[in-house]
């Protein structure tokens, strides 16, 4: 009966990102009445589900797509159709992750009077020609408008969402704009390497020859100056990604990282109880149908094994600064995992693990190097 984490996908966009992975729409305004009234469905029926059933909800994070472009009122109702369904922790966080253009105080002061507790704003860069590169519909002016606004509707925890290792720029570039980005104090900021992944139109330019990045040594500085500059601010990294002030951690996605349990709503929404994955259908009309016509909503699930869930919490558990005890999760697989303590013994070797406290957990290097250490973990025959 321990609390669970609530994820909320809403697919909705204004324009399609070169680079986006994520299950997404562009427009589609007539289908979002229909598309808010199939997650509260969806909420609802997790009433009867013995995985969740009488569950606190711990917290609910609202991703996309692009959240904001939803009323303030749709969020509304799908928060009320979470307290209807199951008890919400006090001081549960609720997150929202918007654009930067188009926000407005009052809209934001109506989405605090829902619930918001944790806003995301999805800068990127600072950079005009950065955003006209990545297809963002927002220009720079509106990132520092955009926390004003935020600050001003009170709402408690506000970050921004940035990108490093974009085509042509360079360490230095990346450190002055994280010296701007510091100067304006937000509470949390998510600085993530551009990754170029398969069936995005950025694959499609690199395999044409159309599209440079950073080297691999300028990447690394970039990702070494970001703690430099932002734990100068006091703002500390506390996952390989992700940087805050104390007391500002993303609780939802700590959550994930620490193997707490997690319900997805809506299309493509991933969830998992222990060691069974499940994904909804990444269509957003099949997926408002199949609500519509009571049928379920997920693809079959998969199921772990001991093994692959034990590498799974350690992959997620060694993403956080603070690591995890892995000798203890290690102890719950019957045969002991001597591949993964194989594993976790090569990088402490290699100095990219250390043991400390309670735990085990990567050091500055490792950070550097994280991939190579999942990778052991995760894919060792890849």
């Amino acid at each position: 009966m321990t609390p669970f984490h609530l994820y909320v996908h809403v697919p909705f966009c204004k324009a399609r990102c070169p680079y986006c992975a994520f299950y997404f729409v562009v427009g589609r305004r007539d289908a979002r009445d229909s598309y808010v009234d199939a997650v509260r469905g969806e909420i609802a029926a997790a009433a009867g589900d013995g995985r969740f059933a009488g569950r606190a909800v711990a917290s609910v994070y609202f991703g996309g797509g692009t959240p904001s472009l939803l009323a303030p009122a749709a969020i509304d109702g799908i928060l009320a159709a979470v307290r209807e369904t199951f008890p919400v922790e006090a001081g549960a966080e609720i997150s929202l992750e918007a654009n930067p253009d188009g926000l407005t105080v009052e809209t934001l002061r109506d989405l605090r009077r829902a619930g918001l507790s944790r806003l995301t704003l999805g800068w990127q860069s600072l950079r005009a020609d950065d955003l006209r590169g990545l297809g963002r519909t927002h220009a720079p002016g509106d990132t520092g408008r955009s926390l004003d606004a935020a600050r001003e509707a009170g709402i408690p925890n506000v970050g921004v969402d940035l990108m490093f290792g974009l085509p042509g720029r360079s360490p230095e570039d990346w450190r002055r704009d994280l010296e701007r980005v510091a100067a304006m104090a937000p509470d949390h900021v998510s600085a993530y390497e551009l990754t170029v992944e398969e069936g995005t139109k950025f694959f499609r330019r690199r395999e044409a020859g159309r599209l440079t990045l950073p080297d691999e040594d300028a990447r690394a500085d970039m990702f070494e100056a970001t703690d430099d500059v932002l734990a100068g601010a006091g703002i500390r990294r506390y996952e390989i990604s992700n940087f805050a002030r104390p007391g500002m951690e993303c609780v939802h996605n700590t959550g994930g990282w620490r193997g707490g349990d997690l319900l997805g709503v809506g299309a493509s929404a991933a969830s998992h109880v222990r060691n069974v994955r499940w994904t909804n259908v990444a269509d957003l009309d099949e997926y408002v149908a199949r609500r519509s016509r009571g049928d379920a909503t997920a693809e079959p699930p998969e199921i772990l094994d001991e093994e692959t869930w034990a590498a799974e919490d350690l992959y997620l558990g060694l993403r956080l600064v603070d690591g995890l005890d892995a000798d203890a999760r290690l102890s719950q697989v019957p045969d002991g995992a001597p591949r993964l303590q194989a594993a976790l013994a090569d990088a402490e070797r290699r100095g990219l693990l250390e043991r400390g406290g309670d735990g085990i957990r990567l050091t500055r290097r490792g950070r550097l190097l994280a991939d190579e250490v999942f990778s052991a973990l995760l894919a060792p025959d890849r």
